[in-house]
């Protein structure tokens, strides 16, 4: 009996696209405390910040990627179809590289279902699904964790100037 080989996931065309654009028009660093990476979201080639506090959190125990905070506010911005979605993409990836996580781990995070239904259930690159109803028109999403050679060096690590108050600290 032959034993076939796994199967080699690759990136989606869809993403093979959108992540250029993204990076073409934005620029991403982190700060990393612990279990606990918080993103920024820069103009390309400016200091002016697009969004800040985009928060993940790992338990290694329970092989859970929790996105804590994920509002990218994008859509301000010229010409951002797609930018979300492209983003969440490379924090995921980032994120999940920063903490060696594997297949076995997921992501979780909660979220009204007008946004699960809109965004996160659309995102085909991930496989999110309901995993609980909460309390106040809430739900929980969960989605298996696909490793991908994706290259996310671009994402630096933060360096702060005067002023600027990190969430971790």
């Amino acid at each position: 009996m032959a034993i076939s080989a796994p199967k080699m996931r690759c990136e989606s065309g869809f993403m093979l696209t959108q992540v250029p654009i993204f990076l073409k028009n934005f620029s991403l660093s982190f700060v990393k405390e612990g279990s606990c990476i918080e993103y920024f979201i820069e103009k390309r080639f400016s200091t002016e910040t697009i969004s800040s506090a985009l928060i993940f959190s790992y338990s290694p125990i329970a092989k859970d990627l929790h996105v804590s905070r994920f509002y990218p506010e994008l859509y301000r911005q010229t010409d951002s179809k797609y930018m979300s979605a492209a983003c969440f993409y490379l924090l995921i990836h980032h994120c999940a590289g920063s903490y060696s996580m594997d297949d076995a781990c997921h992501i979780s995070l909660e979220t009204v279902p007008t946004v699960s239904d809109g965004f996160y259930i659309r995102l085909k690159d991930f496989n999110f699904h309901v995993y609980k109803n909460r309390l106040g028109n809430v739900v929980e999403l969960i989605s298996d964790i696909f490793r991908l050679p994706v290259d996310t060096s671009m994402i630096k690590e933060r360096i702060f100037r005067d002023g600027d108050i990190p969430f971790l600290k």
